[in-house]
């Protein structure tokens, strides 16, 4: 994917409602060069000993990203339109507001943000129903996301020894995704990531026809028995690696996975 820009897209939509049927058009109103955060911003800590000029780098935060916002109405507005917005975009609690590209080979790229509103909306007009709101917004985390994905079914019923596949993490930083297991017959389920130091999620003593599902983001495991299944988990959660990565399969089991890439 390539690094798109906020500014450089017309189109949006905000709490899946586009910008077509909110009558707006996202835009700039500042001639010349545009500005916008590139990546996230960081709080540094460093820790000095006595004796020693050079500090040492005692924590790196990143700082949640901040931006601002112009969405012009197309034409005149009516006080629906702007009750439609004002109802879209008041939340209290993130909703997802997605930039599209319209590349020239005529496909869209899109960049997923978590936002809610912050500090004063405002509106612009020119009292006979014209004009743009002006609105900052502040996200969940440090990131922009790809939309969700859902990969095909792996069905490793017949599963001998080991089968290898391959995940593509598309993104800058390492995707957690979550997981679907339907055991089939008892038994351990092992994914080992050769690409990364052969580290293995793996659980143990499982029942044939259980269903579990791991958020690795959250850590959160749920099964469909009355079983604690933490006892039987490496705490191992997947953690995928920019880039091609090889993953092991060990066990007899149908898994899909849902995720999301995150990019600078």
């Amino acid at each position: 994917m390539k690094h798109i820009l906020i500014k450089s897209s017309t189109n949006f939509t905000i709490n899946g409602i586009s910008n077509q049927e909110l009558k707006l058009i996202h835009c700039n109103i500042n001639t010349g060069m545009q500005e916008e955060p590139f990546i996230y911003s960081r709080e540094i800590e460093l820790t000095y000993i006595k004796g020693r000029d050079n500090p040492y780098l005692a924590h790196k935060k990143p700082s949640v990203l901040k931006f601002n916002a112009t969405f012009a109405f197309e034409n005149t507005f009516t006080s629906d339109d702007l009750r439609l917005l004002a109802r879209t975009i008041d939340s209290q609690y993130f909703i997802p507001l997605t930039f599209i590209d319209e590349s020239s080979d005529n496909t869209s790229i899109t960049k997923l943000y978590y936002v809610i509103l912050d500090g004063d909306p405002i509106i612009s007009h020119n009292c006979i129903n014209q004009g743009y709101v002006t609105l900052s917004f502040i996200c969940d985390s440090p990131y922009c996301y790809s939309p969700v994905y859902q990969s095909n079914v792996y069905d490793m019923s017949e599963n001998i020894l080991w089968t290898d596949i391959i995940f593509n993490n598309k993104g800058d930083m390492d995707c957690k995704p979550e997981i679907y297991i339907t055991k089939v017959g008892n038994g351990d389920f092992v994914i080992q990531n050769l690409s990364d130091n052969n580290i293995q999620f793996k659980f143990t003593d499982l029942i044939d026809q259980e269903e579990i599902s791991v958020s690795n983001e959250n850590e959160i495991i749920n099964t469909n028995l009355s079983i604690y299944r933490y006892d039987n988990f490496n705490f191992n959660f997947l953690s995928i690696p920019p880039g091609l990565n090889t993953l092991r399969i060990l066990g007899n089991v149908k898994f899909y996975f849902k995720y999301q890439f995150k990019y600078y």
